[in-house]
């Protein structure tokens, strides 16, 4: 029960309830597949709660009614005196329901309420979440309601006829679109408002095509003067608004020429063109699933509207929801093969000086998979240790409340280990309150056997399943058996504190060093490359901090925690591969990292991250918590790479896309050769050669056409955008290029390119592809619109469409088509006369750029500079000097291991699948703009010379005597290999 007395309720706070719901729940409850539920009744008839808010003069509370609304699709709010509604939310947008002190605003009033009463409703997708707390009357009355919403939000909506969740989310934005657009609350669009509309969803269409479809909508008008649509009628208008050509060819195409696919048809389709592994069980299933139609599913059809679903759900997604939803990567494995989804100073909402510190800063990154979070631990009050970043203006949380709260939601996501990264400052008396805490809270939970000192290796992600792990210093076995014992200080935030005593400049001014090149052609600096060349990782100097380290006493509670992470100062390579112990794990600032990363040390940095865990952080100068580039320490076999999830970036969207992957476990099996020093030939990111232990990959990828694309933050109302799509490869620096589409005019509801980019990679393990959506901006930097990273090798096959994430983009998709196969090299020979075509077409003159093509943008990838509201614009890879936009596959010249007919075989086989995908888009992209026509006319013409030619070589290997080809001159090779490298850079 509420503490307070005020907050008894009256005996007729409960008689009105009753009859005040009878309206609202009749007719709802009779088409709520739910309905018999106790605690979803609740809501049918209302509920009355308590609403809790923070006022000027302290807590504000407010008797609510809750209830559902007539439709059954969104929850409502009113007030017991004045009976006015008080606010709605969506059950689709409703997230979760907590019960107890597990938000920020209960834990400041823990001494006040009861926890069993406590009610918090998440609702939306931005950041922070949007909350609402309330205070039940009863723990009972609270446990159903928490059971009644979260059963209701997982049905996202009480509508049989609506199939999933997509689909209630769709109609909730239809409706909040034309409520919006509905100025007069007529409940009815006039052709003004229906044009209002159109400019906001970025449809360009003429006046005279919208008047036509408006009329055609309006089946109700009896005259001139009553010509308006209703929501009905606005929904077939935008039905049909939004039907989209390219689905529709490709249903015609192979739907043998009907408009409905049936079993046997969509199972062909999806074996053949999607490359997918189904029976014709599996495709009738797929049709009872997603045909909206009741007369199409009695007779296991799919229609046109079916289609576009299957189309834009699992089914039709370009991540492999088989990665995704599941873990399938060997976890038996020790830590150190792993890469392990980290957060830097996971307890701010946002800069790293007067940011608000926060528990629900470790919620949202435990539910994205992440395993190992930072806890800054200093001394607090009443013998309460405390958490935030030292000697800044953050706020102070409680110690006790963050390892409660990753108690309950650490293992929500994901079942393998928690890493608990400990920056410690606390008292001895503090320190063992800690470690009393964790051993309370997180009982069997807490691994706190000793390490195994007869191991040479990790344990497993699988032998550690379900366990909390701690890093942190840890007291030497041969140290006496006081209560503590002394430690070196490991204070990241030292540096920061040092570049903010010796910034000579105000702290309003970028932090970002000065930027690369401005020209579009400039080369992005190798990692490392800057003043740290002549660093050595094994001088005495290297490591040396910047500040004295203080000696800190370590309490043995705490130390007897530590086991498996046991930080150690790092003394170099040589010193680790000679003394390091196998739990023995060093952190490394950002710069000194991204050193060891570069061409001179990389492979001694493979070496130590085979055996050993490496932790990398952000430099101190990094003050809006901006975020560096993964990419080179992945490459380099780094596991904790430590950033900043409270801050969308580029930097962090790689992340979140690398750790979708593996069931979002959190644990991503590094590729064999990154944990295999001891090779004859260890690998090593820069050097091409060693590349021989992955197998290169033919890639296409074809960019078809967008939907729903949303104006970028801050656009004019009256302005249209003008998209365009930069497809970056970013893995090993031979494998890393950015490609442009033209950008399309005035159209962000449905623009279509239909361009095809082709490409070799040679560590595709390695590698990421990101779909960057812009507006083009003639008079400033293009903004960001969304973006999706997906590794490489998670990729699917055929027609996909890819989801956007970003601010304010739910909905909006691409739509391509995707191939990838083994890379068969040409045989070498002196080049022909295609040869010099393909070196041609893909360096055109210089004055014949096309007008409608972005220039490709400056790499700042890892800057420091990017406030939150510029990050859309830092993201592009430069193209090399003479490198034109590719638009057919680049090729190296090498020699493999395989004899002439072999090679000829594998040749014919990705040409007749290139021939299939280049046959099926002909008929999607049918019906684009005719400067795409001609587009994809002229690469079916070069495409199809590249195949006779290949054919030819194909033949000539067979007929040959000796099966190995004959080595081209010198000077041809010379010739070849210059040609074809201007092209790959």
């Amino acid at each position: 029960m509420p503490v307070d007395a005020e907050n008894a309720v009256p005996e007729e706070h409960h008689a009105r309830q009753q009859g005040e719901a009878a309206a609202a729940a009749d007719g709802a409850a009779a088409c709520d597949p739910i309905a018999e539920d106790k605690s979803v009744a609740l809501f049918r008839k209302g509920t009355i709660l308590t609403q809790l808010r923070e006022g000027k003069f302290g807590l504000r509370k407010h008797d609510r009614k809750l209830i559902l609304c007539s439709a059954g699709k969104s929850l409502e709010w009113w007030s017991t005196k004045s009976k006015t509604q008080k606010g709605h939310v969506s059950l689709s947008a409703i997230q979760e329901v907590r019960i107890g002190f597990q938000t920020d605003f209960f834990n400041k009033y823990q001494d006040r309420l009861d926890p069993e009463v406590c009610v918090s409703i998440i609702y939306g997708r931005s950041q922070p979440a949007t909350m609402l707390h309330f205070l039940a009357y009863t723990s009972q009355q609270a446990e159903r309601v928490a059971a009644g919403l979260q059963k209701l939000a997982a049905a996202g909506s009480n509508n049989p006829s609506t199939q999933s969740k997509a689909d209630a989310m769709h109609e909730t934005w239809l409706k909040e679109m034309f409520v919006a657009a509905d100025k007069n609350s007529g409940g009815t669009l006039s052709f003004d408002e229906t044009l209002g509309l159109l400019n906001r969803i970025n449809a360009g269409l003429s006046t005279k095509q919208a008047k036509r479809m408006f009329k055609e909508a309006d089946v109700n008008a009896s005259s001139p003067e009553e010509q308006g649509l209703d929501f009905d009628e606005f929904k077939e208008f935008y039905r049909t608004l939004s039907r989209r050509e390219e689905l529709s060819n490709l249903l015609t195409i192979h739907a043998r020429g009907t408009d409905c696919f049936t079993p046997e048809s969509l199972m062909k389709f999806l074996v053949q063109t999607q490359k997918m592994d189904v029976t014709e069980e599996d495709c009738t299933r797929l049709i009872l699933e997603n045909e909206p139609v009741a007369e199409c599913r009695e007779q296991k059809l799919l229609s046109y509207d079916g289609f576009e679903r299957l189309m834009k759900g699992p089914t039709g997604a370009a991540y492999n929801c088989e990665h995704t939803s599941e873990v399938y990567q060997d976890m038996t494995q020790p830590l150190s093969h792993y890469y392990i989804a980290s957060s830097h100073n996971t307890y701010l909402t946002g800069d790293q000086l007067k940011s608000p510190s926060s528990v629900e800063a470790y919620i949202r990154p435990l539910k994205l998979g992440c395993r190992c979070v930072e806890l800054d631990c200093w001394d607090g009050p009443d013998g309460n240790p405390i958490i935030y970043h030292g000697h800044t203006l953050t706020s102070k949380i409680k110690f006790a409340d963050v390892i409660r709260l990753i108690n309950l939601f650490g293992f929500q996501t994901s079942n393998y280990p928690i890493i608990l990264s400990i920056e410690n400052h606390c008292s001895l008396e503090q320190q063992s309150c800690m470690a009393n805490i964790m051993i309370d809270v997180f009982g069997e939970r807490l691994n706190v056997l000793d390490s195994d000192q007869s191991r040479t290796h990790l344990p497993s992600p699988e032998e550690l399943k379900g366990k909390v792990l701690v890093k942190n210093k840890k007291l030497s076995n041969d140290a006496d058996d006081d209560e503590e014992g002394w430690v070196s200080d490991e204070d990241e935030g030292d540096e920061m504190t040092t570049n903010l005593k010796s910034r000579k400049r105000p702290s309003n001014v970028s932090l970002s060093p000065p930027s690369q090149a401005a020209s579009p052609n400039a080369r992005s600096p190798t990692p490392g490359e800057d003043s740290m060349d002549a660093f050595d990782p094994d001088s005495a100097e290297a490591w040396k901090p910047a500040t004295e380290k203080h000696k800190l006493k370590l309490a043995k509670d705490l130390s007897r925690l530590v086991n498996y992470v046991e930080a150690v100062s790092f003394k170099g390579f040589e010193y680790s591969f000679a003394h390091g112990r196998y739990h023995h794990m060093s952190s490394f600032a950002e710069k000194k990292a991204m050193s060891c990363a570069q061409r001179r040390h990389v492979k001694k940095f493979l070496k130590y991250n085979s055996r050993q865990l490496s932790r990398i952080y952000p430099a101190g100068s990094r003050i809006s918590s901006s975020n560096y580039n993964p990419i080179p320490l992945w490459n380099a076999g780094c596991q904790i790479v430590a950033l900043n999830y409270q801050t969308n970036c580029p930097e962090m969207d790689l992340n979140l896309g690398l750790f979708r992957n593996n069931g979002m476990s959190g644990y991503i099996l590094k590729p064999a050769p990154l944990v295999n020093p001891t090779a004859d030939v260890p690998f090593d990111p820069f050097k091409p050669d060693t590349f021989s232990y992955f197998r290169p990959r033919d890639v296409t990828v074809t960019i078809i056409s967008a939907q729903q694309l949303p104006k970028p933050k801050g656009v004019e109302k009256g302005e249209v955008i003008d998209p365009y799509v930069a497809l970056q490869v970013l893995g090993v620096e031979h494998d890393s290029h950015t490609y442009l589409t033209k950008y399309v005019d005035d159209n962000g509801f449905n623009p279509r390119w239909n361009e095809k980019f082709r490409f070799v990679v040679k560590v595709p393990d390695l590698c990421l592809l990101r779909f960057v959506v812009r507006d083009k901006d003639v008079l400033s930097q293009d903004d960001l619109i969304g973006q999706a990273t997906i590794p490489l090798l998670s990729m699917t096959q055929g027609f996909r469409h890819i989801t956007l994430d970003g601010e304010g983009v739910e909905g909006a998709s691409l739509f391509i088509h995707f191939t990838i196969s083994d890379y068969v090299p040409p045989i070498k020979r002196k080049k022909g006369f295609f040869s010099r075509l393909r070196n041609k077409s893909k360096q055109p003159a210089a004055d014949s750029e096309d007008k409608n093509r972005p220039p490709a943008l400056a790499d700042n990838l890892g800057r420091d500079d990017k406030d939150t509201e510029m990050l859309s614009t830092s993201d592009e890879m430069t193209l090399p000097d003479g490198a034109a936009i590719p638009t057919i596959i680049t090729e190296t010249v090498e020699e493999e291991d395989m004899d002439g007919e072999e090679s000829a075989e594998r040749a014919d086989n990705n040409a007749d699948d290139v021939q299939s995908a280049d046959l099926d888009l002909a008929g999607v992209t049918a019906t684009g703009a005719a400067s795409a026509k001609t587009a994809e006319e002229e690469q079916a013409i070069i495409d199809e010379q590249i195949r006779q030619e290949q054919e030819e070589e194909a033949q000539l290997a067979r007929d040959a005597e000796n099966p190995d080809p004959a080595p081209a001159s010198d000077d041809d090779t010379e010739d070849e290999e210059d040609g074809v490298e201007a092209q790959a850079m």
